[in-house]
This record gives C-alpha cells, structure tokens and sequence, in this order.
C-alpha cells in the first residue's frame, strides 16, 4: 500500500475588536514575555502567486526528533531457500523412493525411519520425510496412512511461516482426500493451504499469485466434483460456486489448466462436443502436469476420441520418478476404464457411492 502524506492545516485566527482595558492587559503580558528569549526562525520566502493573498498563519512549533527506542527490534530478514538435507539424509531419502519404484515397501520403511534418524529437530526435514512417507504409503493404497504421515508434522510446520512445507502438505492433502472419495475434505485441505499461505512470509514476491491460483483451480474443481454427489438446489448451488471460482481462475490462470476445467465441468454436464474441443486445446507433449492430462483423458473420452485419449494415458504412464499426484492419477486411470458397477471413486464418477 503506498505511503499517504499528511498534510498540515493551520486555521488563521480571527480579528477581535478589542477594548481599551482589554488591550492594555494584553500588551502587559506581551510585554513580560518579549522578555524571555526566543529561538531563531528562519525567514520565510516572500508569498507569490495567490499565496500573497491569504493572511499569514501563526508560527507552529517543530515537533522533537523521535528518539529511537534502543528496545527495540529491527525485522529479522526472511530466509531464503531452506538449507539442502545433509548427505546422510539426502542417501536415505534416495534410497527410501527407489524402494517406492520398486514395489518394496519393507525396504523403504527401513530408509525411512534412518532418514528421521538424520533429520535431528530441523522443521523443514520433517516435512520432507512426511512426503516420503506418505508416497510410501500411497503407492500401496493406503490413504489413511498417507494422510496421518502429513497430520504428524503440520503443526510444527505451521510454526514456521518463512517456510512453504506447511502450504504444500495441505496441497498435497487435498489429492489425498480426493483419493480417499472425499471432496469435501479436500476443500476444508484447499482453505487450510490459502490461509497458511497469507499468514506465510515465504517468497513475498510470488505467494500472493501462487496461493491464488492454486485456491481458484482447486476450488472450481473440488466443488464441480462435489456437486455429482448432491442433488436439487444443493447441486445447482454447487455447480454455480464452481464456475463462479473458474471464472476468476481465467483472469490470473494458465490456458491449459482452464481447457482442463472446462472439459471437465462439460463432460460431467454431458455436454460431448465442448468437452472434446477443451480437451483438443491442451497439448500432451508441453504440459506435464498429470493431473491436467488425466482430466484431458476424461474430455477425450467423453467426446469419444479412444484413440487420442489412449496416446494420452501413455504419456501418463512413462512419466519417470514417483509422486504422489502420479499414483494417484494412474489409479483413477484403473477405475475408470474397470466395469461401471466396479468403479471407485474418480472425479469422473464422482456420484453417490
């Protein structure tokens, strides 16, 4: 917000027709002060222009210098990126996700639990060993698990603004609740993560427009996903709160993520064409977002375009390294193309269980 300046208004006295005991009582005391001394004034510059012709205003005494208070504390400055994990740490955390890749859930536990054991009390370590944990767990299904390795660590996060850990493990709790076939949940994750973000100190320049799109694209989706579970004005309210967010994702968003959008919220309205054509408008090979393909996967197939939705799944699947959006993804590419009396909860079949 930019600095306002004050400006200082002296209003001119009034003359007073005064009566002669009047004046001669205030000469007196006028004389008693001239007494005492008087500090020097600097002579003002001669009035031009249409200051001439205001009457002068009364002298106005300078305020004090304000004197610093030695008490005081300056700011103390905002860190910059967290310091990057000891080797003994880092070799654990390696170790833990190719065991991950691998399928070896033992062996990861194992890699693990000597990555905490390297981590000490740093608040910033404990973040990324929860996201480790939580890949582990996910990549065998477990969400609950998955969802209590973050709930472990966020309240010791949440101690520490100048840190982004505590916005990304509710980022990454949202997926995990969408997982688990709730949506709501996955909102409540959304609001955690926008608030923590404006309390945050971390990246000054570019919180603000990180926390903002992340809220609106999330909110727009989670909320169109929730409205399938709902019905009358509940689900008429939803899809409305859902496109509201959408359109002001548009003004600070990227066009590939809003394609994405609207190639959802037409294929859960039926609407074939739209959502093939919302689909068509992102390409596979620059965007490497999985989510955004997996969501251009249910516009192609809605739009009945087999073929280009299957070149799609493909891309998703060689995606190299593991992450918890990729499990996930992947897992509702399962569901999805199982029997429909077998579908779990996806997005797309968001419906009633």
């Amino acid at each position: 917000m930019p600095e306002r300046s004050i400006a200082a208004m002296v209003e001119a006295f009034p003359l007073i027709r005064l009566q002669p005991l009047a004046f001669l009582a205030i000469a007196a005391l006028y004389a008693g002060c001239a007494s005492a001394p008087v500090a020097a004034v600097a002579p003002l510059p001669a009035p031009t222009g249409s200051a001439a012709l205001s009457p002068p205003s009364p002298p106005v005494a300078a305020l004090p210098a304000p004197v610093p208070n030695p008490a005081a504390t300056p700011p103390a400055p905002i860190p910059s990126e967290p310091a990057p994990p000891p080797p003994a740490l880092q070799a654990a955390l390696d170790a833990a996700e190719k065991a991950v890749a691998a399928g070896d859930a033992a062996t990861a536990d194992k890699h693990i639990a000597a990555a905490a054991a390297a981590a000490g009390d740093d608040a910033h370590f404990a973040y990324v060993i929860a996201r480790v944990r939580a890949l582990r767990f996910v990549y065998a299904d477990d969400f609950e698990s998955a969802a209590a390795a973050f709930l472990a660590v966020i309240p010791t996060l949440a101690r520490h603004p100048e840190l982004p850990d505590e916005f990304w493990s509710h980022n990454a709790m949202m997926m995990i609740r969408e997982a688990q076939g709730d949506p709501a949940a996955a909102l409540a994750e959304n609001d955690q993560a926008t608030l923590c973000a404006a309390r945050g100190t971390w990246d000054p320049q570019e919180r603000d427009t990180l926390a903002f799109q992340k809220d609106r694209w999330h909110r727009s989706y989670l909320t169109r996903m929730l409205a399938e579970s709902r019905t009358g004005s509940v689900k008429q309210a939803l899809v409305q709160y859902a496109q509201a967010a959408l359109d002001e994702y548009r003004t600070r968003g990227f066009p590939d993520s809003v394609a994405v959008l609207e190639a959802y919220f037409a294929a859960l309205d039926g609407k074939r064409d739209a959502a093939l054509a919302a689909a068509k408008r992102v390409d596979p090979a620059k965007d490497d977002d999985v989510e955004d393909l997996y969501l251009v996967v249910v516009g192609l197939e809605t739009g009945s375009d087999h073929a280009a939705a299957e070149a799609v799944r493909r891309v998703m699947r060689r995606q190299g390294g593991v992450h918890i959006a990729h499990a996930i993804m992947l897992r509702w590419l399962d569901l999805d193309a199982g029997a429909p009396r077998a579908h779990g909860f996806t997005p797309w079949h968001a419906g009633p269980r």
